[in-house]
């Protein structure tokens, strides 16, 4: 039996990451969630942190991000800031 919690933590829906970064940013929740992009820097890939609070706008596929688009497929993981991960991308 899929339950709930299970199709969140493996971002197994379409579309689920979209409604997870609508709820943090449009929802008042920004302060208490982290959300980790992937990113690459001298060849190397790693997961940058992007604190909640820094996002202003989600548009076509895209996050804003202080002035700095951002596309949503980078996306890895959304985690609470006590370290509970909501959403993870499956690899």
């Amino acid at each position: 039996m899929i339950t709930e919690r299970f199709i969140s933590l493996c971002g197994k829906k379409r579309g689920e990451i979209e409604e997870w970064l609508r709820r943090i940013v449009f929802g008042g929740f920004k302060d208490e969630y982290m959300i980790f992009i992937r990113h690459r820097e001298n060849g190397e890939e790693f997961l940058r942190p992007i604190p909640g609070s820094l996002i202003t706008d989600i548009r076509r596929g895209s996050m804003i991000v202080q002035g700095e688009i951002i596309p949503i497929h980078r996306v890895e993981e959304i985690r609470r800031k006590n370290g509970f991960v909501v959403y993870k991308r499956r690899r």
